[in-house]
């Protein structure tokens, strides 16, 4: 199944929706950042989320959500743009050694921050949520709940296959949020749908068979009355993609300290630099790096 995110609304039910098929896009952060199956799993799915949650930004907005834990999994970063380009990383990337042990993977109440930035890198809005339910997914979705005050519901599913080179069988996922004019007890059913066995069944199921889409969105809906069919839109294909390069490299070595710029100087070797996105190594120069010194910050 080739990658997709439509969004829309539930004719009838006056809740909105988007569908994301990520296993292209998961696939390359996830063979990018040499992560074993336990954070490939886990970045996969925080990948999905934010394109779930960045498709329904106003055009040029971009998402930057980052999930600080204080068990041995420490950092989740996912940067995700309302055109459905996203990139991100995780902390460490060698989680597989903890199992199930959800309580030592994540430890005790974590912090959510999401920031939405507008094209010209001004913050359209921020908020920093506490996290205690031991699965990013469902971490995003209480956020959206707790601090933008939208009752909204996630879902987000991966499978693996034995391939070092295409290690993400599949990836997909589902969210749903309530209208101004929903009724909340409705909704509040269908969300709980997204935890029953035939709809995670189903989201597991890579198939391009026609009419695969309307038959997760109808094990969603279920009977309730009201609903009129779906309302639908096709989005950009979502797509890996960094936007790091040499040149913003040169903001890096402007960060350091006076004393460590000479010391690199007197060693007369390149710097490496290596970003954390999408893992690309840089090298520069120490003539460019002193050509970076005595840049202006906004040059």
């Amino acid at each position: 199944m080739n990658d997709l995110l439509y969004k829309g609304h539930f004719k009838g039910l006056d809740i909105a929706f988007t569908y994301a098929v990520a296993t292209r896009t998961v696939n390359e952060a996830v063979v990018r950042h040499n992560c074993d199956p336990a954070a490939a799993h886990i970045l996969g799915r925080s990948m999905t989320g934010a394109l779930l949650a960045s498709a329904v930004l106003p055009e040029g907005q971009r998402l930057n959500a980052c999930w600080r834990y204080r068990g041995a999994l420490k950092t989740i970063v996912v940067d995700a743009g309302q055109d459905n380009t996203v990139r991100g990383f995780i902390s460490p990337p060698h989680l597989g050694m903890y199992g199930d042990a959800h309580d030592e993977l994540y430890g005790e109440v974590g912090e959510l921050q999401v920031v939405v930035s507008r094209k010209d890198g001004t913050t359209a809005n921020s908020g920093t949520t506490p996290i205690s339910l031991h699965d990013a997914v469902n971490d995003l979705a209480y956020h959206y709940c707790i601090s933008d005050q939208v009752e909204t519901g996630m879902s987000a599913m991966i499978g693996f296959r034995p391939d070092p080179e295409n290690p993400v069988q599949l990836c997909q996922g589902w969210m749903i949020q309530a209208l101004p004019n929903t009724d909340l007890e409705r909704f509040d059913r269908i969300r709980r749908r997204m935890d029953e066995d035939g709809f995670c069944e189903l989201l597991g199921h890579d198939s391009n068979a026609d009419g695969y889409f309307e038959e997760i969105a109808k094990s969603l809906v279920g009977d309730e009355s009201g609903y009129e069919g779906l309302h639908m839109e096709t989005c950009p294909t979502p797509q890996f993609q960094c936007t790091c390069s040499r040149e913003k490299m040169g903001a890096v070595v402007r960060s350091l300290p006076i004393p460590e710029r000479m010391e690199l100087v007197k060693k007369n070797e390149p710097v490496g630099i290596q970003c954390q996105f999408c893992n690309e190594r840089y090298e520069l120069t120490i003539d460019e790096c002193i050509v970076a010194w005595n840049q202006k910050p906004s040059e």
